[in-house]
């Protein structure tokens, strides 16, 4: 099975050349953080969201506040070895990944549904388009999964491992923070006897980061993505919300408890698009087995319980979405549920076959065909998307080259103009940096001159210009 997983990679990345991060990536803001981590600084970033604009330092630094430590903490030492390079190459680091998850997800079919069930997911999570589409382009997602499915690993199962587990979800709320909403859910699997370790595992993990939200913001839950609760709304459409001066983490509660009254509608309106998102993972011709699969899961004496536990887990990403934003991507450290839940419907109906139909061989391959008109395209797809974005980045590095150095930028692309030119950069469009005083205010910078700006034209962000 991991070799499998393995040689689908190397096909992707090595043979297709796939994999090149987009400007838009949080990539780059990772290595930012890393290398202010290998400057002996902490836990600080260059890249700037305007609603922490009042926390900057004397270098115009700000705490990270939107990603988790864990990723920066595991580039700083790629960096360190392999220098800025490392961060091009950084779908190698989450293939790893996510073949990380591929097993332990394999591990969990097996244990509770049997070897075809196991391989059959592992296979499903891995072809999966939304895999793909992390492992090029989002390392946080592919990461999350394999946390998230290690710990399920490790509680799953007749003597819970319970420490081990507490520390593997910590971990994973380190890089996804909607993890920790999967802590009491999986505290049941512990049982109560665990929990007197699977709580100090978790608490162990999270605390110290808990203490940095709380020593930059007064919340030892902050975290910027918390805004989009009211973002994607009449009052900030969009990202709008992201990019407020007039937002800082001291306003955010009040600012919040305003909103509450419009945000039903939201949901309402967010809540269809959710349960399509659903329905049609791990890919549209295989989501309907899922539902199937949940079913037989819950019918079966060995898996039950595990089941019941991953239906639950599978709520938290769809409230998410509903709450903020019907981003498909939400799913992806939890899809390895979608997968053995589509493998155990696949199973399940081919126990009703004809005799020749319920060989593993025979049901693995049907499913795997089910999955080839998803891949494929997206295969080809991502290399082609590869080769404009490798193109891209070397146009735009070359013309980065001589807003090295200085002060303050301004960009619509901050994380890889921070990366690239080592420079503190605020995250604005065009329009909102022009809306920004001549002179510096106690909550706003003042605007650019024409070499602290890189902006793209809105009809096509292939195009930079200041």
């Amino acid at each position: 099975m991991l070799l499998c997983a393995a040689c689908f990679w190397v096909l992707d990345l090595g043979v297709l050349r796939a994999g090149t991060p987009d400007p838009l990536d949080d990539t780059w803001e990772y290595g930012v953080a890393a290398r202010h981590l290998l400057a002996g600084e902490g836990f600080r970033t260059g890249v700037i969201h305007p609603p922490l604009w009042t926390l900057r330092d004397a270098h115009l630094s700000v705490p990270v506040l939107v990603h988790g430590p864990l990723l920066p903490l595991i580039l700083a030492p790629l960096l360190a070895l392999f220098g800025p390079g490392a961060l091009d190459r950084i779908a190698m680091l989450a293939a790893l990944f996510a073949t990380l998850a591929a097993l332990f997800t394999f591990r969990l079919g097996r244990r509770h549904f049997g070897e075809p069930v196991g391989i059959a997911a592992a296979a499903l999570f891995t072809l999966a388009p939304l895999t793909l589409r992390a492992v090029h382009h989002d390392v946080s997602l592919a990461l999350g999964a394999a946390l998230f499915m290690l710990a399920l690993d490790l509680l799953a199962r007749e003597r819970p491992r319970a420490l081990a587990g507490g520390l593997a979800l910590g971990s994973a709320c380190l890089t996804r923070p909607e993890m920790l909403v999967a802590a009491p859910v999986l505290a049941v699997l512990a049982g109560r006897a665990g929990l007197r370790a699977f709580v100090p595992g978790v608490v162990a993990v999270v605390a110290p980061w808990c203490w940095h939200g709380f020593r930059a913001t007064g919340s030892p839950f902050f975290n910027l993505s918390g805004y989009l609760a009211a973002g994607y709304s009449v009052r900030w459409p969009g990202l709008t919300i992201l990019r407020d001066f007039d937002l800082p983490p001291a306003r955010w509660p009040e600012t919040l408890a305003a909103a509450l009254p419009s945000l039903p509608t939201k949901w309402l309106d967010n809540l269809p698009h959710v349960l399509k998102r659903a329905l049609l993972v791990p890919t549209g011709a295989t989501g309907w087995l899922a539902a199937g699969g949940a079913i037989a899961g819950l019918a079966s004496a060995t898996g039950r319980r595990a089941t019941a536990v991953a239906l639950a887990c599978t709520l938290i990403p769809l409230a998410v979405m509903t709450a903020t934003l019907y981003d498909s991507r939400y799913l992806t450290p939890f899809l390895p549920l979608w997968a053995l839940a589509a493998a155990t419907g696949t199973s399940a109906i081919a126990r009703r076959a004809p005799p020749w139909g319920r060989r593993p061989r025979a049901w693995i391959g049907f499913l795997l065909l089910l999955v080839l008109p998803s891949i494929a395209p997206a295969l080809s797809d991502a290399a082609r998307e590869s080769r404009a974005l490798a193109t891209r980045l070397a146009a735009e590095r070359a013309a980065l080259r001589d807003h090295s150095g200085g002060g303050l930028m301004f960009s619509d692309t901050p994380d890889f103009v921070a990366w690239t030119t080592g420079r503190p950069t605020v995250w604005l469009t065009r329009a909102e940096h022009d809306r920004l005083p001549a002179a510096a205010t106690a909550d706003r910078p003042a605007r650019g001159g024409p070499g602290d700006t890189w902006f793209h034209d809105p009809r096509g962000t292939d195009a930079p210009g200041h």
